[in-house]
């Protein structure tokens, strides 16, 4: 298929091969060192054949996928067509874009090109851009400009976007500390643990049991640590009209926009090892936008200060906060949540120890080096277990409010983690008020609020409450709609 050439056509930067091959070639490398190391000793003429024909073919069809594969920017959509082995026709509306992105990578800063990243308006491929676009800087940065004009009615050019001073500083120091505190208090306490099984595995010279724990021990806390400050280095966001901007990255770059109207809630999202230091971070849910290194929730603020973050929200996003006299969960709460936190205690220990004398039972005549550690771990988890599940209903007792504005309400919810959430009444989709046996002994009842999130469904649950307290929120969606000042316009 030729495009039509009277409409604005656009093919992929011929760079996009070299990217191709680039993963080609780690793909090779793996596969010589694990399927044909051995081969390739004792025939390497026969060997360098094979990857030269595996580098050929991958060459070709890239170059084939490439030449096949066209933009074609219509009045009122985009239009993308593949005619290789599968025809592909892709439309995708300016008015379901969710935001137009720009991305910068080694091989784009390479080639002096930038990768225009489109995200629509749906939970479905929110963790990835629906299309990609690679074109030289300049006219990706003159093809985003058209595009924000249309999509956000956005006169400002990228150019002159980046005068903009960002509404918060964040340092790269604070990026830092970022990656060091803000991660959720189960990883950190999984990263804790398993740099514990690798002492205990060194000690007890188990080769494998060391191996594999500092395996994982990369994996939830190494890796995820240089991601963040990879992604969140040079972190700058501001606001123009109703459309904010995000810009950060070290080696890969990212810009994105996206409009006020299209986040549903915002939180401030206070991990217990930030919370010890007075940090907290600011999230937001935009469907069809996700951070894949925080949960699947963008990141407004990377940690600062909680004052600074209270500040950047009250100036990034007054629709969302209101003056707050919040109604704090009742003391009466504390008795059910700690009769349940007893069955559950008694359950865990129990289970835990019969697992660990099963253990011991056969380690008895092996090694005591494994027997005292298996006691050690007895003792640990019997004491660790409920102090940690009553610590939890302990802080959740004294956090947990509730409190409602004129377009927003808010929950305070979490227990080692807290966050503080703002939800647009609007954006709810359905809520429902439900008591236990006993929550309703002691007149208490908690509320479950579902809407879209970055990516699929999410559920936020208040604490325990009046039940009368907490159906007002349901009361106050239904009448927004009943009075008009629900409009669907104002969200698309």
């Amino acid at each position: 298929m030729i495009p039509d050439e009277s409409k604005r056509t656009f093919r992929n930067h011929p760079s996009v091969i070299a990217s191709y091959m680039l993963s080609t070639a780690v793909v090779i490398v793996v596969f010589v060192l694990l399927g044909l190391r051995d081969y390739a000793y004792d025939h390497l003429m026969e060997a360098a054949a094979i990857i030269l024909i595996i580098v050929l073919a991958a060459a070709g069809w890239a170059y084939f996928y490439w030449k096949r594969t066209f933009y074609i920017f219509e009045d009122n959509e985009i239009h993308i067509t593949r005619d290789a082995v599968y025809k592909m026709n892709k439309h995708i509306q300016y008015t379901r874009l969710a935001s137009v992105g720009v991305r910068r990578d080694l091989v784009n800063r390479i080639f002096g090109t930038s990768t225009l990243t489109f995200n629509v308006n749906s939970s479905m491929n929110a963790q990835s851009a629906e299309a990609t676009l690679v074109l030289k800087s300049d006219m990706a940065d003159r093809l985003r400009n058209e595009l924000n004009s249309m999509i956000f009615e956005k006169k400002e050019t990228v150019t002159e976007e980046r005068e903009y001073m960002s509404l918060t500083k964040v340092s790269n120091t604070d990026v830092i500390i970022h990656a060091i505190l803000g991660q959720p208090t189960w990883q950190a306490l999984f990263g804790l643990l398993m740099l514990f099984y690798a002492i205990v595995m060194l000690f007890a010279e188990s080769s494998g049991g060391f191996i594999t724990a500092v395996v994982m021990l990369v994996i939830s806390e190494v890796l995820p640590f240089i991601s963040a400050i990879l992604k969140y280095y040079n972190y700058r966001i501001y606001r123009v009209g109703d459309t904010i901007t995000v810009e950060s990255g070290l080696i890969t770059t990212r810009r994105n926009s996206f409009k006020v109207n299209k986040i549903n809630s915002v939180r401030i999202r206070e991990p217990l090892l930030a919370r010890i230091f007075g940090k907290a971070m600011l999230e937001a849910e935009v469907v069809g936008i996700a951070d894949e290194d925080n949960n699947n929730a963008p990141v407004l603020c990377p940690l600062k200060s909680r004052d600074s973050v209270v500040r950047l929200l009250g100036n990034l996003l007054p629709e969302f906060v209101f003056e707050s006299t919040p109604e704090h969960q009742p003391r009466r709460a504390l008795v059910p949540m700690l009769l349940a936190d007893s069955v559950f205690t008694v359950v865990i220990v129990a289970v835990c120890l019969a697992l660990f004398f099963t253990a011991e039972t056969y380690l008895v005549d092996v090694s005591e080096t494994w027997t005292f550690v298996v006691r050690a771990t007895e003792v640990l988890a019997a004491i660790a277990v409920p102090l940690l599940i009553y610590g939890h209903s302990g802080m959740a007792q004294k956090h947990r409010t509730f409190d409602m504005g004129e377009n927003s309400f808010m929950f305070v919810y979490g227990g080692y983690d807290i966050c503080t959430e703002f939800i647009n009444y609007d954006k709810v989709q359905y809520t429902y008020v439900t008591s236990g046996p006993l929550q309703r002994v002691f007149g208490l009842a908690k509320c479950s609020v579902h809407m879209m999130s970055s990516i699929g469904y999410k559920e936020i649950t208040s604490g325990l409450f009046e039940p009368d307290d907490l159906e007002r929120v349901a009361d106050e969606v239904n009448a927004r709609v009943a009075d008009g000042r629900y409009d669907y316009r104002r969200y698309l």
